[in-house]
């Protein structure tokens, strides 16, 4: 998987386990869980720690999927299980018939083609790859609207393991969209940079539920 322009797959973000407060007094306690929010460099000895996530307002998000490959049911399933991270339904999503309408597009595109660098997938999953599009430029602090999401094979998809790679890259693209900004440095992990696990783990769900209940200082363009 890749994250776009400036955001590269392998890129070895957030090894640390962070113990952050959370503004909900409410909000579950996990401590396992990996960095999500993304690392902007600003300048020579400078970044800014970029956090997103759905604003209840605008729940639930509406995804549109291009209907080829197989794509809405591998979507649906990413949904699904991300809705199921939340203990208290912080975050849901459905799909819709419409492009127009959605909050979040996803296209059986190359990342390439979109405009953005190529990372290869990896050898233990080479048969497709993903981007998702969602950082903002850089020195802004609202994301564009609608969020994209590229799924493609990289292979003829009739072909062995190609089905269940366009599933779970689903998942960990969706991951992105809802807000995971980073990749986890665990290889069990749903959001590892290379993902080779079809189900989200404790620290994916954990992380998830960190991110929805940590003040974001993204925010996303109107509708």
């Amino acid at each position: 998987m890749k994250l776009p322009n400036h955001l590269p797959i392998l890129f070895g973000l957030g090894g640390a386990v962070a113990a952050l407060a959370c503004v909900d007094i409410s909000s579950p306690s996990r401590a396992d869980r990996y960095e999500w929010r993304y690392i902007a460099v600003t300048g020579p000895g400078t970044a800014d720690t970029l956090s997103f996530h759905w604003p209840r307002s605008r729940l639930p998000v509406r995804i549109w999927v291009e209907d080829t490959l197989g794509l809405p049911s591998h979507v649906q399933g990413g949904i699904d299980r991300w809705k199921a991270a939340f203990l208290y339904g912080e975050f849901d999503a459905v799909t819709v018939p419409d492009s127009s309408t959605a909050d979040v597009v996803v296209r059986a595109e190359s990342p390439a083609n979109a405009g953005f660098r190529v990372v290869r997938l990896a050898s233990t999953a080479p048969e497709c790859e993903g981007g998702t599009d969602i950082l903002p430029p850089l020195g802004s602090r609202e994301i564009q609207y609608p969020v994209r999401v590229f799924l493609n094979p990289r292979s003829d998809p009739s072909s062995p393991g190609v089905d269940e790679c366009l599933a779970l890259t689903a998942t960990h693209e969706l991951g992105h969209a809802i807000g995971i900004l980073a990749h986890s440095p665990v290889a069990t992990d749903i959001m590892f940079g290379d993902p080779v696990v079809s189900a989200l783990s404790a620290r994916d769900r954990a992380t998830a539920e960190a991110a929805y209940h940590l003040q974001p200082n993204l925010s996303i363009g109107p509708r």
